[in-house]
């Protein structure tokens, strides 16, 4: 016999959270060195526990910056995210597709500060799979499935609209290093989540997200460091993430990325990558610290992410600064 007493659960998350930054903050749309950026990752955890791993998490980004006025120093951002989650080896998939615009003002005539504002709509859609679930109602007595599960489930599809605003503040006082940090927060509309008759209303709770993240360059200029932290709360669950690599460039179009991070109370965190003209390809893995398989520590999940920053023939101005990792 099993008792559930509560459970938690939350939104989808990355460890290369970095790597996928209009999933942190709207107001990161555009925030790019160059004119336009693309973004892939795939995410897939668990797999040792059932087949096809428990959550599967494919996702794309693509943003752009564009001038207001030849004399200006601000500019705006837009950019479009797909994310397709998939829980429960496909028993659960949540989709989502949001657009996003942003506003970067420089406070300063140098151009050193930055304010950026944005926002994010989009739709939602989650979809059960009644047929792969199984309850206690369809088994007989030898344990043997037999029986439908007499389920009264009211849809086994939920959609509904999504809003998300955010706030950045960027500071570049040199060429090796900058700053940049933010809040956002995620789900201004509330969405009903009930799939089964006689429930009472459920609503997707708001997500709170506040990043940090930073690049501190040596006197040796091929070497820098890069430290990301990232906080989330929804509903009663915190989940805290950083990481911390560094890079080490072979030439000014070529770039090692190798190191690593924690989520507190759930992973140890690997990643590495390299960095070739606007190209970048990273691989993450998390080592499971967690309780949920204290006879396994090794098995946890991984992340692959591929990015392009690329310029057109007549270059934005300002050309927006940004961390170079990205």
């Amino acid at each position: 016999m099993f008792v559930a007493l509560n459970m938690n659960a939350q939104d989808k998350h990355f460890s290369q959270f970095y790597n996928m930054p209009l999933s942190v903050n709207p107001a990161l749309s555009g925030h790019i060195e160059g004119t336009y950026r693309l973004g892939l990752i795939y995410r897939n955890q668990w797999g040792s526990i059932t087949q096809g791993g428990v959550y599967s998490t494919p996702g794309a980004a693509f943003d752009m910056n564009f001038k207001l006025k030849e004399e200006s120093r601000n500019s705006l951002g837009f950019g479009l995210m797909f994310l397709n989650d998939q829980s429960g080896g496909g028993d659960l998939s949540d989709i989502e597709v949001q657009l996003s615009a942003a506003y970067h003002m420089s406070l300063d005539k140098k151009e050193k500060t930055y304010l950026s504002f944005g926002l994010q709509g989009g739709f939602l859609n989650k979809r059960l799979n009644s047929n792969l679930l199984i309850f206690e109602s369809m088994f007989d007595n030898n344990g043997n499935i037999v029986n439908p599960s007499n389920e009264n489930f009211n849809n086994t599809q939920i959609s509904g609209a999504d809003l998300r605003a955010g706030l950045v503040m960027s500071f570049y006082p040199n060429d090796k290093s900058n700053f940049k940090f933010g809040g956002s927060y995620m789900h201004l509309i509330p969405t009903s989540e009930i799939f089964l008759a006689g429930t009472s209303e459920n609503n997707l709770p708001g997500r709170l997200v506040a990043f940090a993240q930073a690049t501190f360059g040596f006197k040796n200029p091929k070497l820098s460091l890069m430290p990301e932290l990232l906080f989330m709360n929804q509903a009663s669950v915190n989940e805290i993430n950083f990481t911390t690599n560094l890079g080490y460039a072979f030439n000014p179009d070529m770039q090692l990325i190798i190191g690593g991070g924690y989520r507190v109370g759930d992973a140890a965190i690997v990643d590495a990558g390299i960095v070739f003209k606007g190209m970048r390809l990273m691989a993450s893995y998390d080592l499971n610290i967690s309780q949920l398989q204290p006879a396994s520590r090794t098995q946890g999940g991984y992340e692959i992410t591929v990015g392009y920053i690329g310029r057109t023939s007549k270059p934005v101005k300002p050309d927006l600064p940004c961390i170079r990792f990205y």
